[in-house]
């Protein structure tokens, strides 16, 4: 409790320091450090670089009285600002010149580095080429008309009129931007301007407030003119220097800060008569800070003891609320982390809840999904009623299993019943388990151990037929030595017999090298053999659908591939093609080498694959042909088999013209006689 109050305490204390000095800086222009002097000073680093820093030259208008401007009897630049300027040299200790200038060169001068500081408006569009420093005055822009003028009171009565305004200035802008259809006569100085009013040649005369009515009191025509109701803009205004100047700029603010300490513009304005609006924000006292901070600190310690007791009253509500969090954000976390989909349904089948995993499969967020009903997911969670696993579990009250094909994938759906605190079931859990992969394994472990059984048989057979194999041969050629050969039916006989025994030689090397079991390993071998022998397994189902075969290898030399991946890959795909042309076609097997990649193909004239199946065929146990027919199993292994070897594999097919499969390889180890040692 005690630490609280203490962290309690100190952010109250924070808050309040925060809001006087969010007070002071909206309020006058200044903030908690600068207002009690705290580290307003130069640094021994900065004031060696501003000595060492070449001429300080502050460039503005030369004629804006009282601001600045040139006295025509003496020539001596002086003003509000020029003193400003003269004492921020003196707080630097840096000297700093002035020099006067029609307003327009005094923008340009600065923005090419011809003169270091002037003062102005801060805008966006100056904001592209100079930096600003904090605010020094602020003053009112405003819009002179003659005394008998009813009609302007605001700057949108400008519209359709004529206006006389300094070029450059920052009221070109700002009645740009609001006003339409303005004209604007530019003058050099405000004097110009009035006497463009006074001839009738323009509407009004727009600009700074106290530069205009110094200019009124000068030329003793006050009684003539007036100031309308309301005023442009009220703003305050910068020194700016150029974007290059940033070091500059740390260093001239830290003497506005001292200068704003010492309330040297209050004593500066105190020289110069008054004008209708204050140079300076008026600065507050310390006597009204402290008054304002010991408020805020009682109102603070008010609500400090307010919450302390409320925190008391909260405590044993918590606790417990803590505890009950705490369950349900582990049954939560549990349920969202299984990886099998979780659903929660009522006795109407609406949706309850459902977990993260089910979300990513639907694609749905979960309160997309929660409120809807079974029926909107047909074939994951809706049946027809008569199999309906939910419906028999909240019937029966006990659990329920059921496998289901969704999406080319194989399921193993689980209702659980959930009982209310008396006891009955009115929501019912169901676990819907992926058993794609699992059922694969399974096929595949068949596979393997079919492939492992044939080898042994064929081992077995090959081992009894080559012994009276080679008996044939042998006593063959004894009939030869011992038998005339001029007879022809001998001849015949003779050559049957060799050609049959070389043929039935063929089929058993064949077979047996087909069913060889081997390591998951590459090694160098003729493809073209290794096609060759793939076709031969085949050549009877071919002859016997009439499908004729072509092979086109153009690769003569060994590759350096896994030769049991390869074969899988075209037993199957040579399958397939023979399934695709049960009316017989042209089967052509194509491969060739480009740089390091091996390049297959094989193309069949059969039916051909519908476009919206293409992307299909790959999937598990996706199939096309008739019940019996096929697992969906082989262009599935036939992928797999190519990922595997850092392949790509493409399909393009036309229905009713054919199919051709693309195959890309890496040779990583190159071919014959250029694989490295």
């Amino acid at each position: 409790m005690g630490k609280k109050m203490v962290v309690s305490a100190l952010i109250f204390i924070l808050l309040i320091v925060g809001s006087v000095d969010m007070i002071l800086r909206t309020g006058y222009n200044t903030n908690l450090k600068e207002f009690f002097g705290i580290n307003g000073s130069l640094t021994e680093e900065e004031r060696e670089w501003l000595q060492s820093y070449g001429e300080i030259i502050y460039g503005s208008d030369q004629y804006a009285p009282p601001l600045r401007f040139q006295d025509p009897k003496t020539g001596q630049y002086k003003g509000i600002i020029v003193d400003y300027i003269n004492a921020l040299s003196i707080e630097l200790g840096k000297e700093i010149q002035v020099q006067p200038l029609v307003w327009e060169e005094a923008l340009a001068s600065l923005a090419k580095g011809e003169t270091q500081i002037a003062d102005m408006y801060p805008s966006e569009e100056r904001a592209e080429h100079f930096l600003f420093s904090k605010p020094i005055y602020n003053q009112r822009g405003i819009i002179l008309i003659p005394v008998d003028n009813d009609q302007i009171k605001h700057y949108d009565h400008l519209k359709n009129k004529t206006v006389a305004a300094q070029k450059g200035d920052y009221v070109n802008g700002f009645l740009e931007s609001r006003v339409e259809q303005v004209t604007f006569r530019h003058v050099p100085n405000y004097k110009e301007g009035i006497r463009l009013l006074k001839s009738g040649e323009v509407d009004a005369v727009v600009g700074d407030e106290p530069v205009i009515s110094f200019m009124l009191d000068q030329m003793g025509i006050s009684d003539e003119y007036k100031i309308a109701e309301n005023p442009l803009y009220e703003i305050e205004s910068v020194l700016a220097v150029p974007q290059s100047e940033k070091k500059l700029l740390s260093i001239l603010n830290k003497g506005i800060a001292s200068l704003n300490q010492k309330e040297t513009m209050t004593d500066i304005q105190r020289k110069w008569f008054g004008i209708s609006a204050p140079f300076i924000k008026e600065r507050v006292s310390e006597r009204t800070v402290i008054s304002v901070g010991g408020i805020l600190s009682i109102f603070a310690m008010a609500m400090l003891l307010i919450y302390a007791w409320n925190n008391q009253l909260k405590k044993e509500v918590e606790k417990r609320t803590e505890e009950l969090f705490v369950s349900r954000n582990d049954l939560e976390t549990t349920f969202n982390g299984l990886t099998h989909l979780m659903v929660v349904v009522d006795k109407d089948c609406g949706i309850l809840n459902v977990n993260k995993a089910f979300c990513e499969l639907i694609q749905h967020t979960s309160d997309e999904i929660i409120g809807k009903n079974c029926k909107d997911y047909p074939g994951l969670l809706h049946t027809s009623c008569n199999e309906c696993l939910m419906k028999k579990t909240l019937i029966k009250e006990k659990d329920f299993r059921k496998e289901m094909e969704y999406d080319n994938r194989i399921y193993e759906k689980t209702t659980f019943p959930l009982k209310d605190k008396e006891r009955k079931t009115e929501r019912v859990l169901i676990m819907i388990k992926d058993m794609t992969d699992l059922r694969i394994g399974e096929q595949q472990l068949l596979h393997a151990n079919k492939m492992a059984a044939i080898g042994q048989l064929a081992a077995g057979v090959a081992h009894e037929i080559r012994n009276p194999l080679g008996l044939i041969r042998s006593y063959c050629y004894l009939l030869k030595e011992n038998i005339s050969m001029q007879d022809s039916l001998n001849q015949k006989a003779i050559d049957v017999i060799e050609s049959s025994v070389k043929k039935s030689s063929n089929v058993i090397d064949n077979l047996l090298n087909f069913s060889r079991l081997t390591e998951d390993k590459k090694e160098k071998v003729h493809l073209h053999e290794v096609i060759a022998n793939v076709m031969n397994l085949e050549s009877k189902e071919m002859k016997n659908k009439n499908i004729r075969k072509e092979v086109i290898c153009k690769v003569d030399s060994q590759c350096y591939i896994n030769q049991e991946a390869m074969k899988h890959i075209l037993i199957n795909l040579i399958s397939n093609a023979i399934d695709a042309m049960p009316e017989g076609g042209r089967l052509t097997i194509g491969c060739e080498k480009q740089q390091d990649r091996l390049l297959l193909s094989c193309s069949d004239t059969g039916i051909g694959i519908e476009a919206e199946n293409q992307e299909k065929i790959f999937n598990p146990f996706f199939t096309t042909k008739a019940m019996g027919k096929g697992t969906g199993l082989g262009l599935y292994i036939v992928y797999n088999e190519v990922k595997k070897l850092a392949g790509k594999i493409q399909v393009e097919s036309i229905p009713g013209e054919g199919t051709t499969f693309r195959i890309s390889l890496p040779l990583e180890g190159g071919e014959d006689g250029n694989e490295s040692a």
